[in-house]
């Protein structure tokens, strides 16, 4: 194999060979040291992988590997007083007694004046690697070149069996090290000593292409394209690079001038990155179909913005958190219309979840579904808990019990009774019982007495469903024919709904089986 190129000093420092070959070659012959450097990251990989295999505007700066130039120092012949960078300079060629790869010099004058160097020649350079060495090293995976700058890029042209990758010419900076063995004597025989200043130099230029440049924010790419309506129209931008960027710009133009004065509660992140908030939100939206490609979608995202500034308004504790991983979250459920926002604010708050690190929108979504799944399996009892209906609540746990029993745990069902439910807090007992009225899955009232409190709780639940245009199915009414009950009217407002009716408790357990195995479908 020969790589050809030109050979100069990096900053006047370092000598190197930059030019051009094959990116899936340049991979072939290269290994990452992951002693210093960070596991691939797989998503990136791929993203770089498309990258490769389709857009149309294609650019990557220098692929950056180091090279040794060997030598040792006890085999016969070895020049004993020069080291391979300074032979190569002097001599204008080296030739490894290790790996025999071979390096050779040609200056090209110019026909005219210097160049900006003010150098009268370029330094053409030829680097030979002797094939059957080369394949020996790489199935030993002892890749000659080492990957500097750039493991991600290669990766996906590794990864990559496109006829576009497969002829794909990317750049490269090919640094040349000095690698010195020699013999010493231990006072017993003569061992090898392994003089490589080539892994220090390696992570010294890791460490500064990491550290002494800094990055570009996701929010100062992401203006770059969303900001240049002239260069970037519409049509273009859905073209390049997809529909999610046309809602991205459409909500961000949507955003006022004032933005701090409208929006003041969604967090110090939004304002100073709107755009970057808005990409991640419409990547979650579009990815769970939670909106469309329409215009009434991209209204209520910003409406949905609306709603939970205003809401995020009545918690102080929420100014305090940094990012916008609960603004995105909360828009996301509100936007569902499944989930009450301030029961999902009030479990973050309460179980400290704004305070652990490294949780994204996605993750803290699917935990409190998991959550409201669980407790959607809950029955909440309203009824008037006294001697006379004990028998009433007996008859629910057993019909439970039951159905837990017969189905092996494929559905948990817990009965909760507000009188017996203990937060180890004070707290208000009726928005206790609203809130867990509407984390629960399933109701069952009592209304063989002519309670108020009970037409509370089953008014409140009727209210949500007709709020969330949902059937009112998710409630079971009791009623008792026994004598003791039959003077107790039934309200005006609930007497076309189907009740259940029975003569002992015994009846009612059977009954409520039925009801309940039905309402979750498990047969």
């Amino acid at each position: 194999m020969i790589i050809r190129g030109i050979l100069d000093r990096s900053l006047s420092s370092q000598l190197c060979i930059r030019g051009f070959a094959p990116i899936k070659e340049l991979a072939r012959i290269s290994q990452a040291d992951y002693s210093y450097q960070r596991n691939p990251i797989y998503k990136q990989q791929e993203d770089i992988r498309t990258f490769l295999d389709k857009e149309e505007y294609l650019f990557f700066p220098e692929v950056i590997l180091s090279f040794k130039l060997k030598t040792d120092l006890s085999l016969k012949g070895a020049n004993l007083t020069v080291q391979p960078l300074q032979e190569l300079e002097t001599t204008r060629k080296f030739t490894s007694n290790v790996d025999n790869s071979k390096v050779r010099l040609k200056p090209v004058p110019y026909k005219s004046a210097v160049d900006i160097r003010g150098k009268e020649s370029v330094e053409l350079v030829e680097l030979e690697l002797d094939d059957t060495v080369l394949l020996d090293l790489i199935a030993q995976n002892k890749h000659p070149f080492h990957r500097v700058d750039g493991n991600h890029r290669l990766k996906a042209a590794e990864s990559s069996n496109t006829s576009k990758v497969k002829t794909m010419i990317a750049p490269f900076c090919i640094i040349l090290n000095d690698y010195i063995i020699n013999e010493q004597f231990d006072g017993e025989k003569n061992i090898k000593v392994y003089d490589d200043k080539n892994q220090i130099f390696e992570k010294i230029v890791f460490h500064n292409i990491n550290t002494k440049t800094i990055p570009l924010t996701s929010e100062e790419n992401l203006k770059v394209i969303i900001d240049d309506t002239d260069n970037f129209p519409d049509t273009f931008l859905k073209e390049k690079f997809g529909w999610k960027f046309i809602v991205i710009r459409k909500i961000f133009k949507d955003l006022p001038e004032n933005v701090k004065d409208v929006y003041p509660n969604l967090g110090t992140e939004f304002l100073k990155n709107p755009r970057t908030f808005t990409e991640q939100l419409i990547t979650l939206l579009l990815r769970n179909k939670i909106i469309t490609k329409s215009k009434k979608s991209i209204a209520n995202v910003n409406q949905a913005l609306k709603d939970i500034n205003q809401l995020f308004g009545n918690y102080e504790f929420i100014k305090n958190i940094d990012g916008y991983v609960l603004t995105v979250a909360s828009v996301y459920l509100h936007l569902t219309k499944d989930y009450n926002i301030n029961i999902f604010i009030n479990w973050i708050k309460n179980n400290h979840i704004e305070k652990l690190n490294g949780l994204d929108a996605e993750s803290l979504i699917s935990i409190y579904k998991k959550l409201r799944e669980a407790k959607s399996k809950q029955i909440f009892v309203s009824m008037q808990f006294c001697n006379e209906t004990k028998p009433h609540y007996d008859a629910i746990v057993k019909a439970v019990d039951e159905i837990n029993k017969e189905f092996n745990n494929d559905i948990k069902l817990k009965e909760i009774r507000i009188d017996k439910f203990n937060r180890g807090h004070s707290y208000e007992i009726n928005d206790a019982i609203l809130e867990l009225i509407e984390e629960s899955g399933l109701l069952i009232a009592d209304i063989s007495k002519h309670n108020g409190n009970v037409y509370h709780e089953l008014g409140y639940l009727m209210g949500l469903n007709q709020g969330k245009e949902l059937k009112q199915e998710n409630f079971i009414l009791i009623k008792s024919n026994e004598d003791k009950f039959k003077d107790n009217r039934v309200g005006f407002n609930i007497t076309s709904i189907q009740q259940l009716r029975f003569d002992n408790p015994l009846q009612l357990v059977e009954k409520l089986k039925e009801s309940i195995i039905t309402y979750y479908n498990l047969k």
